[in-house]
């Protein structure tokens, strides 16, 4: 399998820090003593620098989710000069989503009109896009489909996280919310017989309470949360998780024979915090040289993260036809995940 296309698409309001902290603000002083909204903005302003978030971008008014995911399908096909019938899979990957069900590539199957292919979701938090990749690698490497496009659509700020604080202590859990950027991508991978991919997923299904979004009927399912959900909104105890996260992640790697073994001209990695890719690298001994990170210029997008980095890296040249790649994530769950491959 190669990597045939990436087509992405980001709305068109810049938003800042600053504007997040006016906003922030502007809704929570009606809850708060200025006392207590002056220490919040203070940790506020302290965990941008430390997740090192500068800008990310939203829809502005008018914009709709369906529209930048239509472009960047469309964009995908342009640019790997495909017609819509050339596509025989359609993998829809993001959290950000319209309903329960039907699955939503339903609507980029009709909107794109893929009229050849058939489609299905797939959900795992913020490592959705990487589990559609190994699924496309094992379909193309079978045979069973030629053409693949994974897309996802991940426009969830209006929708699941809040500027509005009620206490202080809500920061735990509310913070990496206002770190979230929009985006949407398209990614067509086609058939290479001689081109491999190496795949590796661990899982500690335990640490569920650490970051999600809830269902109205949460209780039903769940072992245990850390503070009472409201349901649909962000949670994520962002401090907790990457103090979990980052040695699982990191012996994930250096446990591994067959990727501590290669030499990588670029890495890419899910971008929730550029200083925490950068600490991972380098406590898995890696080139930070190498990384190419995109957080602080488009703040957490969810599981658009790693082909919108590709995209952009494509685009600006530092992402070449032979270069031995590197990916790793880290998602809600908590999953760890690498993926091996060369750009051919």
């Amino acid at each position: 399998m190669k990597i045939k296309s990436i087509g992405y698409a980001l709305p068109s309001k810049k938003v800042t820090n600053e504007d997040i902290l006016r906003d922030v603000e502007l809704k929570s002083s009606k809850h708060m003593s200025q006392g207590d909204l002056k220490k919040l903005k203070l940790k506020i302003e302290d965990l941008f620098k430390k997740a090192g978030t500068d800008v990310r971008y939203q829809r502005a008014e008018g914009e709709t989710s369906l529209q930048f995911g239509i472009k960047a399908g469309k964009e995908a096909l342009e640019k790997a000069n495909m017609s819509p019938k050339d596509i025989d899979l359609l993998l829809y990957v993001g959290v950000g989503r319209g309903w329960i069900e039907p699955a939503t590539c339903n609507v980029f199957l009709d909107t794109l009109k893929l009229k050849n292919a058939t489609g299905y979701d797939i959900l795992d938090a913020c490592a959705s896009w990487m589990r559609a990749l190994q699924v496309a690698y094992l379909y193309t490497k079978s045979g069973m489909y030629k053409n693949v496009m994974v897309m996802n659509c991940e426009f969830n700020t209006y929708e699941y996280t809040t500027t509005e604080f009620k206490s202080y202590k809500e920061i735990d859990y509310l913070f990496p919310g206002i770190t979230i950027g929009e985006a949407a991508t398209a990614t067509i991978f086609t058939q290479c017989p001689d081109n491999d991919f190496y795949f590796t997923f661990k899982t500690w299904g335990e640490k569920h309470n650490l970051c999600k979004i809830p269902l109205p009927n949460v209780n039903q399912y769940t072992t245990g949360e850390l503070t009472k959900l409201e349901p649909l909104r962000f949670y994520s105890h962002g401090e907790k998780l990457f103090k979990i996260a980052l040695p699982k992640i990191c012996r994930h790697f250096l446990g591994d024979e067959y990727l501590k073994k290669c030499k990588y001209d670029i890495i890419f990695s899910h971008a929730a915090s550029d200083p925490m890719t950068e600490k991972v690298i380098r406590l898995s001994k890696l080139d930070i040289k190498k990384a190419y990170n995109i957080h602080a210029k488009c703040g957490n997008t969810v599981s658009a993260s790693v082909p919108l980095a590709m995209g952009l890296a494509i685009d600006d040249g530092t992402f070449k036809k032979g270069h031995d790649v590197l990916i790793g994530f880290g998602s809600a769950g908590f999953t760890s995940a690498w993926c091996a491959f060369q750009n051919k």
